[in-house]
């Protein structure tokens, strides 16, 4: 059995499906949650509320996932700011890790080379390194419509924030899109990874409408799609990763329940978590 503890995240509800997810996930069987920055917005000001709901469920909060920004274009000491009202409500809340995205490209004034990189990187190496100062762990998540979209790009926004500071969360499913070879990142980074995310996915139907440029797969209930679960679970094993995992969802032609349900059935069974 492994030392990986399982959480599930509510961003499939919505915001405003926050207390539905609560009871889905419950049924489910999980015992934390990663939530989104709505969440943040909605009870900043009612923290024991917030707390005393999970508690009264059974759940408790394991980690805050930003909502990625345009760059260039927004505002860094902005995003420094909202990002360290983030961890304040983490702290309050007993939780242990910020999920940062990185920022996504802004197509109306895109990067004229690699320097512009770097303004976005070191506010981002801020909100690690005082992220870490107030005891919450700072997990990087790349993705593959963000700037952060490959290994190169990650090695460099690292190099450019603080790499002492700044963590990982791998998703199974990015390096998947991404065409990263699991087993060799996972053992190249197995220093920096503070958190992953258990996603399983299947490519959408091939026929597209023209200028289409969503996404290619679709997120189903873990053992549902073409990931593998467990040679990835396998690898973080061999690198003795300890801490969250976080099973990610999406609404599909099964409720979120049932997929809740069915994916913790998974974990439990087929990929051998602690629970």
């Amino acid at each position: 059995m492994a030392d990986i503890e399982l959480a599930c995240h509510t961003a499939a509800w919505g915001d405003d499906g926050f207390i539905n997810a609560l009871s889905d996930i419950e049924k489910a069987g999980f015992k934390g949650i990663e939530t989104t920055t709505g969440v943040v917005e909605q009870y900043e000001d009612r923290v024991e509320v917030f707390n005393e709901i999970l508690h009264g469920h059974g759940i408790h909060l394991v980690a805050i996932t930003t909502t990625p920004n345009k760059w260039p274009g927004m505002s860094l000491e902005e995003e420094v700011e909202r990002s360290l009202n983030i961890v304040r409500f983490l702290k309050s809340a007993n939780a242990k890790i910020l999920t940062l995205m990185p920022p996504k490209p802004n197509p109306d004034h895109p990067m004229e080379d690699e320097a512009d990189l770097i303004p976005v990187a070191t506010a981002f190496g801020e909100i690690a390194r005082r992220t870490q100062e107030m005891g919450i762990l700072p997990c990087l998540h790349p993705d593959i419509f963000s700037l952060v979209n490959d290994v190169k790009m990650l090695e460099k926004f690292i190099e450019y924030s603080d790499p002492a500071a700044m963590k990982l969360c791998v998703d199974v499913a990015f390096l998947a899109t991404a065409d990263i070879p699991m087993a060799k990142f996972i053992k190249e980074h197995k220093k920096r990874i503070g958190a992953v995310h258990l996603r399983d996915i299947k490519p959408l139907a091939a026929k597209r409408k023209k200028g289409d440029m969503g996404p290619k797969y679709q997120t189903v209930e873990l053992g549902k799609g073409t990931l593998q679960l467990e040679d990835f679970v396998d690898t973080l094993l061999d690198v003795e990763f300890s801490g969250w995992a976080t099973v990610e969802l999406e609404k599909g032609s099964k409720s979120l329940q049932q997929q809740a349900i069915a994916s913790h059935h998974y974990a439990a069974q087929t990929l051998d978590l602690v629970l």
